[in-house]
């Protein structure tokens, strides 16, 4: 084990107690040629501080210690994606990059809300601790709500249940749509109605969300979800 640590514009490298002499003398050897200086790209502070928020709060939520909940939750994530298992430490060899890091962040978000699980984390210590919901700190928008599509969750709120919202609004006979005029977002009945009373830039600017546009894939596979929407839609015309 190496570590690191500066004193007093000092580099010191603490090894471990147990290290042999013959150890030691190999390494102050390769250390008498030089330290090279490299950049890597590791997981950020900000994204390993989330991370495990998201285990202690959603761990508390569904009888998980955040750690285990954080192996339970890699193990899945690195199976699904077929790559090694990582560290959310940007102190270890293997630790995730920024990109994994942000991706996992995401996936979890995808499975708590496939689970039925709404997400709500504490954010910060005494006074300045905030709640924060998964829409909050989703670090992809648009996949937030496509997950939020496919299981009929409110995106602002995360209740169940939730209905299609038209983003702009529809404008012909709901027998006239192909799910292809306009973006969605699926919204409860109350904050479906304030989106209709308050309008939808006003909307979009108060939760931070803008309806995604359906692809014909999407479009046959909520068909299913939302039985009496994208009546016009025709499956045979995309095969």
């Amino acid at each position: 084990m190496y570590r690191l640590v500066f004193e007093n514009d000092r580099a010191i490298l603490e090894v471990n107690e147990n290290m042999s002499v013959a150890e030691l003398k190999k390494l102050h050897s390769k250390l008498s040629k030089g330290i090279e200086i490299k950049k890597v790209d590791t997981i950020s502070d900000e994204q390993m501080k989330m991370l495990w928020c998201i285990f202690k709060d959603l761990g508390e939520l569904i009888g998980y210690t955040k750690e285990e909940l954080r192996k339970e939750l890699e193990n899945k994530y690195c199976s699904e994606k077929k790559i090694e298992y990582f560290s959310i430490s940007p102190n270890k060899r293997n630790c995730a990059s920024k990109d994994i890091a942000t991706d996992f962040i995401a996936w979890i978000i995808d499975w708590s809300i496939h689970q039925g699980y709404n997400l709500i984390l504490h954010i910060g210590k005494g006074p300045n601790k905030k709640l924060k919901s998964a829409r909050d700190i989703c670090p992809d928008i648009s996949r937030y709500i496509v997950a939020c599509l496919r299981n009929k969750v409110c995106a602002v709120c995360g209740r169940i249940e939730a209905d299609l919202h038209h983003t702009p609004a529809l404008g012909v006979p709901y027998e006239q749509d192909t799910g292809l005029l306009t973006g969605f977002i699926p919204l409860c009945r109350e904050h479906h109605s304030l989106a209709h009373s308050i309008g939808l830039t006003e909307f979009e600017n108060r939760y931070h969300l803008q309806g995604v546009w359906l692809n014909p894939t999407m479009i046959m596979e909520l068909k299913k979800v939302y039985p009496g929407h994208f009546k016009a839609f025709k499956k045979e015309n995309y095969e």
